[in-house]
């Protein structure tokens, strides 16, 4: 049977030595709670994200319980709060649980240099998004207005920009919210957490460092989406979403810029001289063409599958694809590595981090405080884990492979994944391919079927060994392994020794 983890009083219990990770079940959602033993004996604590995409009466319900137990189980004080990007999926749980963590201490918050208001590419990349998303709020009214069947597809895409709580609207308002909560006020630019900055100590506990990995501040980086291969050069020619966007305003009757305009020119697929507007086609030299092979109203003639409407906008949605994975891209990672004599084990905390931010990653070093003065590089952190926060739901483009996933060597590697694969199949118009079963399969082969999932919480019974493991390798995982048995199956957790 597994070990027992917590104390009477409800509260999670640190190792003597190492961590526990405890993954909260939210539904489609990441939250991870972490204790660590001080030197005097006493527990630390660090959350990671409180999330959840799904949006009803069972899943609020669900995550002020969650909300309730991360109270309970840390005394109601955090000594560490990180937020690890703008999505809901990430952060909609503070809004749910305001009233619970508004009321509980927290001495410290951990936000990305992209949250810092003074720093000139954080600004870029925010007007950047603020256009991409008013584009698709433009675009989600005229196709509802047009009663479209493309409106739900841009519309579940949009919901991981807002959140769902009582008096925090959106995810200005949540981040606004945990700045307020935290005694440390994140008030110069060496308050944001940035890649290949000093290691991060966890407050007294010895041999517990946090190296800062992304996001990478490098905009072309953060560019990187899915593979290097499709990324353009700087100053290319004017890419898909940019035209959309152009398009879009124009339609919609917006004064453009000198540099909107530009792209609206660019956007058509036609040099100028070959372009009629509306109002020619409609004068007196063009009208009985145009009326009689394409009409203007519906009374026209002109048969009405000439007229391309709406049909248009349906493109949309690889726009808000594009922004849901450059938030992504945006994602505070870091990597926790314990010490303790001349062993290692590190523990990687990824976010939703997409291609560009994992690059990034092989770049970075630090120099060793120890007695041999060894550089600790990005690779080595990756050579070293023993625990992988699996990224963006185990969706096949949030873990590198030879850069990656290949590169954890340990023997000992657990992953955990928070996803809720009924709701991703459930998706429409289209279902989500998450978790990619090849990326799945591979995780069970390297981790020797150690893999933990928020939507597989066993239901009283030991879970049963898998083909990859052996039978010591399962027992000795099981005697780490423990879960909620109350009938909400809250969360399940792992210990690190």
């Amino acid at each position: 049977m597994p070990e027992k983890k917590d104390s009477a009083e409800g509260r999670l219990a640190a190792p003597k030595s190492g961590v526990t990770v405890r993954m909260y079940h939210t539904g489609f959602g990441d939250c991870f709670l972490l204790a660590l033993r001080a030197d005097n004996g006493e527990p630390r604590y660090m959350l990671i994200d409180c999330g959840v995409i799904q949006r009803d009466a069972a899943s609020k319900k669900r995550m002020e319980a969650i909300a309730r137990d991360i109270a309970k189980a840390t005394g109601n004080k955090l000594h560490i709060l990180v937020a690890t990007h703008e999505h809901a999926d990430h952060i909609d749980g503070f809004g749910y649980g305001e009233n619970v963590f508004k009321e509980m201490e927290i001495d410290d918050l951990w936000l990305a240099w992209t949250e810092d208001p003074t720093n000139l590419l954080a600004k870029e990349l925010k007007q950047l998004y603020d256009k991409k998303i008013k584009a698709l709020q433009m675009t989600l009214a005229l196709l509802k207005a047009e009663q479209s069947a493309h409106a739900d597809g841009i519309e579940n895409l949009l919901g991981f920009y807002m959140t769902s709580g009582v008096s925090l609207s959106d995810n200005t308002d949540v981040m606004a919210a945990l700045r307020s909560w935290s005694k440390r006020k994140l008030e110069r630019p060496q308050d944001y957490r940035r890649p290949g900055e000093d290691p991060l100590k966890i407050p007294d506990v010895k041999g517990a460092k946090c190296y800062i990995l992304g996001p990478p501040m490098d905009a072309q980086k953060i560019g990187i989406l899915e593979d290097e291969k499709e990324l353009y050069p700087k100053g290319a020619a004017l890419s898909e979403e940019t035209a959309f966007m152009a398009a879009l305003s124009a339609a919609a009757g917006e004064e453009a810029s000198e540099g909107d305009d530009q792209l609206f020119q660019l956007s058509a697929p036609f040099d100028n001289i070959f372009k009629i507007s509306l109002q020619d086609a409609k004068s007196d030299c063009h009208s009985e063409f145009f009326r009689k092979y394409y009409g203007f109203e519906e009374t026209d003639a002109g048969p009405k599958w000439r007229r391309i409407e709406t049909e248009w906008l349906a493109s949309a949605d690889k726009l808000a694809l594009s922004i849901d994975k450059m938030t992504n891209n945006t994602s505070l990672v870091f990597a926790l590595e314990l010490t303790q004599t001349h062993q290692s084990k590190v523990l990687l905390f990824p976010g939703d981090a997409q291609v560009g931010n994992w690059l990034s990653w092989q770049d970075l070093e630090w120099h060793d405080d120890g007695a041999n003065q060894e550089k600790i590089t990005g690779k080595e952190l990756l050579r070293r884990t023993v625990f992988y926060k699996v990224g963006h739901h185990c969706s096949r483009n949030a873990t590198l492979r030879e850069k990656g996933l290949e590169l954890m060597e340990s023997s000992q590697l657990v992953a955990m994944i928070p996803v809720d694969e009924k709701y991703a199949k459930a998706k429409k118009p289209r279902p989500w391919a998450i978790p990619a079963d090849e990326l799945l399969e591979r995780l069970k082969v390297k981790t020797r079927g150690r893999v933990i999932r928020s939507d597989f919480i066993p239901t009283g019974e030991t879970p049963t060994m898998p083909d990859e493991s052996s039978k010591t390798e399962w027992k000795e995982f099981l005697k780490n392994l423990s879960w909620d048995k109350s009938p909400d199956r809250l969360w399940i957790q792992y210990t690190i020794k």
